[in-house]
């Protein structure tokens, strides 16, 4: 093994997604971690009410922002998610939506630490 351990954000993905802009990314970054919480929220409501419709809706969104933001493993989550609920696949909800509850955390976490602007600043070097 060679030591490395697998971040939930890849930020030189997410330069590439916004042409290198950092400013940007930073703001995603707020809105992100500010919308999260909701998002969840309104996911597990969603599943409980059965509302496939709202839980698709929801999952597209997240899976888009995941794409920006580098963070792969939430955007296969949501992706899952909304092919589940797209196909009417809602025995599978549960799981996948503790499993990007698990994601949201970890690129939370990512984000609430000061250094992701220092490899932020890595990243962009030439």
């Amino acid at each position: 093994m060679d030591g490395a351990v697998e971040r939930p954000v890849d930020l030189a993905v997410a330069l590439r997604w916004l042409g290198g802009d950092q400013r940007l990314l930073r703001e995603l970054v707020g809105i992100f971690v500010e919308d999260g919480p909701k998002r969840l929220e309104a996911l597990r409501a969603a599943m409980t009410a059965v509302d496939v419709h709202q839980l698709e809706q929801i999952a597209h969104s997240l899976k888009g922002s995941a794409a920006i933001l580098g963070a792969s493993r939430l955007q296969q989550a949501a992706t899952a998610l909304e092919d589940a609920a797209h196909d009417g696949r809602l025995e599978t909800g549960p799981p996948l939506v503790a499993e990007i509850a698990r994601e949201l955390e970890a690129v939370g976490a990512f984000f609430a630490d000061p250094a992701w602007t220092e490899r932020l600043d890595i990243e962009a070097a030439p």
